[in-house]
């Protein structure tokens, strides 16, 4: 099936025939022609004929949008899934690529060679740019090797469960395997080790990592994220005062840690000799591990 990108205009006022029958199987399926012709009528007040409605229905089926099981139709969740995939790729296209002036959070950035250096407001906001950098090359290379991670601390199922979970299962989908180094060994800490290990990564605790800047290494790139010290300070201070996880205040951590506002300078670079290198020396922490 080649990409059909039809988008139903579901808030418009000039919406067809062929946006309402979408709207319509979205939220209730199969559905023979007769009962789409009526739903239209009475959902949407429509003046429209049956044969209208059946050729509209029609030209969906030939166009792959719908799918037909007897007599009733449904959506074709194979077009779905491309439509899916087309917005998925081109919105982590355009926040990671030469689109800076589409993120929050940015404020300055400059670009020398193969390094660009960005400087960000909050956490929050690095993490958000890091994430779609990473999912942007990715999802576009063609070679699958490591991704490896080397962070202070350990924190982000706490706040992107979902998200971890759905784009650490993508990786394993793709072929690319995670390697995570954390500098510390506290009980947010193993939390989240415990999350990502559940899920195939390789985490190791309490290593000799992240002392200069957190790292993220894929490909040829490396992303050197400069914590501010104040931040690590305050981050050390407040995770290793929760002794269980069920005394994360989220509102209190995101007010003091993750929102906090400061420069935090992301610098991207890329070096396959130093990515090798940096893949080498975090391997070698797992090199006793069965």
């Amino acid at each position: 099936m080649g990409i059909n990108l039809y988008l139903p205009d579901i808030a418009n006022q000039k919406a067809t025939v062929k946006d309402h029958i979408i709207l319509i199987l979205s939220s209730d399926w199969p559905l023979s022609t007769q009962k789409i012709y009526h739903r239209i009528k009475k959902m949407f007040g429509i003046d429209c004929t049956y044969q209208a409605v059946f050729k509209a229905v029609n030209e969906l089926l030939k166009m792959e949008v719908v799918s037909k099981e007897k007599s009733a139709y449904q959506i074709n969740l194979k077009w779905l899934k491309q439509v899916h995939r087309f917005t998925e790729t081109t919105e982590s296209n355009y926040y990671a690529k030469n689109r800076l002036n589409l993120i929050d959070g940015i404020k300055d950035s400059k670009k020398e060679g193969n390094i660009s250096i960005l400087t960000f407001r909050t956490m929050f906001d690095v993490e958000k740019y890091i994430y779609y950098l990473v999912k942007h090359h990715i999802m576009n290379s063609a070679r699958r090797q490591m991704i490896c991670c080397h962070h202070n601390h350990e924190w982000r199922p706490l706040y992107y469960m979902r998200a971890e979970y759905n784009w650490v299962k993508k990786l394993k989908e793709l072929g690319w395997d995670s390697y995570i180094l954390c500098a510390n060994n506290t009980a947010i800490d193993k939390f989240c080790s415990r999350f990502y290990k559940n899920l195939g990564c390789s985490v190791k605790l309490n290593t000799k990592c992240a002392s200069t800047c957190e790292l993220v290494v894929f490909g040829d790139i490396m992303i050197e994220i400069y914590l501010p010290h104040d931040i690590i300070v305050i981050m050390d201070k407040e995770f290793s005062k929760i002794k269980d996880i069920s005394q994360v205040r989220p509102e209190e951590m995101i007010t003091r840690i993750f929102e906090r506002e400061n420069d935090i300078q992301v610098v991207i670079r890329k070096d396959i000799n130093i990515a090798n290198q940096i893949r080498k020396y975090t391997l070698g922490f797992f090199k006793n591990t069965k």
